[in-house]
């Protein structure tokens, strides 16, 4: 794990050094709201408040993307206790998920056309994850990756693919032990699409797949992991008065399939000592419908 995340965290530096020289840039503060989120160890939706500061910039040798998302949780996912359930009194969670990832066009660094077929461009990207919620399970992961990526000719937007490996460490409240997981491999995507529907319109997303990574803190092997976001964002900014692609609204979709990697459950409602199935150990899969806004500047 040290190897494998000193070298991500030097390539990251690496590519954080042109800050201050970006050669285009967008920047926007979102917001997402559904009640059709869900946590493991409980069982049905919860409501879920999102506020996303989000950028990417270009520079002479390629891209560096960030994004950092705060979700307030209502009671039905509570904040730490004794039970991890909801109760009276116990306020809902708060989370914190910060991405980054900094992606090197290879065919500027060595100044070779390296475009074919559909591929425009090669990337390398490397970045890291890093999550804190104040939950029962604790959960304080943080993740590697790197890999290239392969950048598609698509008009009027991006489509980005890439698979490489991934290494996570992370926290069990549950069980009060840290974990180390085992290196695996991760696909990804991401893509934005502009279009007009009567308005101008933009479709725009991502999706992870990660691999097994190994037994978690309860000692049970884990699963492959899928997640991912997608919307239908419409250009609103006529209506404040602002420039073309200012303030931007939709619907969205997230998708989370195996959540941290533990294979998906719906366990009673009401814990049985009996047999030791309960809300603890319930993993269902996450469907869930958004109403998202964004102020880019």
């Amino acid at each position: 794990m040290k190897k494998f995340t000193s070298t991500v965290l030097g390539l990251v530096a690496l590519a954080a050094l042109p800050l201050g020289a970006a050669n285009w840039s967008d920047t926007f503060v979102g917001y997402q709201y559904s009640n059709q989120f869900r946590d493991p160890g409980l069982v049905g939706t919860q409501v879920k408040n999102r506020l996303e500061l989000s950028g990417v910039y270009g520079w002479d040798y390629g891209t560096n993307f960030f994004d950092v998302n705060m979700l307030s949780a209502t009671k039905s996912s509570p904040a730490n206790d004794s039970t991890g359930q909801p109760q009276a009194g116990v306020p809902g969670n708060t989370e914190v998920y910060v991405v980054y990832r900094s992606s090197f066009d290879l065919g500027k660094i060595f100044k070779t056309n390296m475009a074919f077929g559909p591929v425009r461009e090669v990337d390398f990207t490397v970045g890291f994850d890093f999550d804190s919620q104040d939950n029962q399970f604790a959960s304080n992961k943080k993740l590697m990756i790197a890999g290239p990526q392969f950048g598609l000719n698509i008009e009027h937007g991006f489509w980005n693919v890439g698979f490489g490996g991934c290494r996570e460490a992370n926290y069990n409240g549950v069980v009060q032990k840290e974990v180390d997981f085992k290196t695996q491999y991760a696909i990804w995507t991401s893509w934005g699409k502009h279009f007009d529907l009567g308005v101008p319109a933009t479709f725009k997303g991502w999706l992870n797949y990660v691999g097994p990574k190994g037994k978690d803190g309860f000692g049970v092997d884990t699963k492959a992991e899928t997640v991912g976001d997608m919307y239908l964002m419409f250009d609103a900014s006529g209506l404040f008065g602002r420039k073309h692609g200012a303030f931007l609204i939709g619907p969205g979709f997230e998708y989370w399939n195996n959540k941290f990697g533990g294979v998906n459950y719906s366990a009673p409602a009401v814990f049985n000592p009996a047999t030791g199935k309960g809300p603890w150990n319930n993993n269902e899969r996450t469907t869930a419908l958004m109403l998202s806004a964004e102020f880019h500047f």
